[in-house]
């Protein structure tokens, strides 16, 4: 049986599963964040913070912290109190962004059940984990219950062959799948696999499954080495795929950096749990070293855990992105949900590599914020224009 029908029917305690099929898994880590928590406290709170003794529950303080506001820091204490008193592993001193906070602690593995009150859980996917996103009140069932109820997804394949050209990374793939196949895969489950991913880097494969969700995915993870395709297969090149970038208002409406070369942007942001790692890091700092950027341009940079800016100090990055002209964060989300941190005005437009770009995301309505790679974003910062990276 391949692999992700095989993970599911062990989890459901079934000999087999089939698309379409309502199943109840057994589930092995729960994550949360303070972004939704409010919802979900309300909700939970209703019946009486029952929890399932067996489940393991991470959450993290990463979209609102330092607290920006009176509501954000009440929010923080109550989380405080229902994690002690629920055995929650709660991490509230800004160890990061909770994607990146699960890879370095919550022992992934392949075949592992998650769910979360997020839309980027299937970021773990990067370690062969099965995660799927939940509603804050959809969430209070398992944590009660220990279990998730879900129907089989139908299942797509990509297949990724060959390697990089210099100047894409890994985001520009997880743009091109979005911009190709966005409504081909919505409500599927996607697996990915091929020549590229047995050579690519951890950060790498955490990119193309952070982003993969804005399609609307039901998950999407990298099959572990010898597994078989399964469903429907999609081929790609990777070899041939350029720089890309993705234009209001949605993730799927993607074409080639080449055809907005020259485009004034007044803000560049980089990091959180899309591309704050630290060789996202290490490809920022070798673009600015020794430059600075235009007056006018805002760069705001987000390490995605306290652990990778210890690493960014540790091998002299920090000094370099500052010394351009670039505003370091706190480690977490970032500007990304528009709640502190770099909002936009009306007059702004942001490259950026964080995972939405809908209207009013990260401040006005009217700002324009378009997303892409890491080295895209840098390069464009250096110039105070969209500008495509050389290969």
């Amino acid at each position: 049986m391949p692999f992700f029908s095989q993970s599911l029917a062990k989890a459901a305690s079934l000999i087999e599963v089939v698309s379409g099929q309502e199943i109840k898994v057994k589930v092995n880590l729960i994550l949360g964040h303070d972004g939704t928590a409010s919802k979900l406290l309300k909700t939970w709170k209703n019946s009486e913070f029952e929890k399932a003794p067996e489940n393991k529950v991470l959450i993290t303080i990463d979209h609102a912290y330092p607290a920006p506001t009176i509501q954000e820091r009440t929010l923080q204490q109550e989380l405080f109190k229902v994690s002690n008193e629920m055995d929650l592993h709660l991490y509230s001193h800004g160890e990061g962004v909770l994607h990146q906070v699960v890879a370095e602690e919550g022992s992934l593995r392949p075949g592992m059940i998650i769910v979360g009150a997020d839309g980027h859980v299937a970021t773990s996917g990067a370690f062969g984990a099965l995660a799927f996103s939940l509603s804050a009140e959809e969430l209070v069932n398992p944590l009660e219950t220990g279990y998730y109820k879900l129907t089989v997804p139908e299942i797509v394949t990509i297949t990724l062959e060959n390697q990089l050209q210099s100047n894409v990374m890994a985001r520009d793939v997880a743009l091109y799948i979005l911009g190709k196949w966005g409504s081909n895969i919505k409500g599927k489950a996607v697996a990915l696999t091929g020549s590229f991913l047995e050579q690519a880097s951890i950060a790498s494969k955490m990119a193309l499954c952070n982003l993969l969700p804005e399609a609307g995915v039901v998950t999407a993870f990298v099959l572990p080495s010898q597994e078989e395709a399964e469903g429907e297969v999609y081929q790609v090149d990777v070899s041939v795929i350029e720089p890309m970038i993705a234009v209001p208002p949605s993730p799927t409406h993607v074409q080639s950096v080449k055809d907005l070369v020259g485009k004034k942007i007044t803000v560049a942001i980089l990091g959180g749990c899309s591309a704050g790692r630290i060789e996202d890091m290490m490809i920022c700092a070798a673009v600015l070293k020794g430059r600075k950027i235009p007056p006018e341009v805002t760069l705001i940079i987000t390490p995605a855990s306290s652990k990778i800016a210890n690493e960014m100090d540790e091998l002299g990055l920090t000094p370099i992105l500052r010394k351009s002209g670039a505003i370091i964060m706190p480690p977490g989300c970032g500007p990304c949900p528009g709640k502190h941190f770099g909002l936009l005005s009306p007059q702004d437009v942001a490259i950026t590599t964080t995972i939405r770009n809908s209207p009013g995301r990260i401040g006005s309505e009217d700002a324009e914020i378009l997303l892409a790679s890491p080295r895209t974003v840098a390069e464009s910062a250096l110039k105070g224009v969209i500008s495509c990276p050389k290969s």
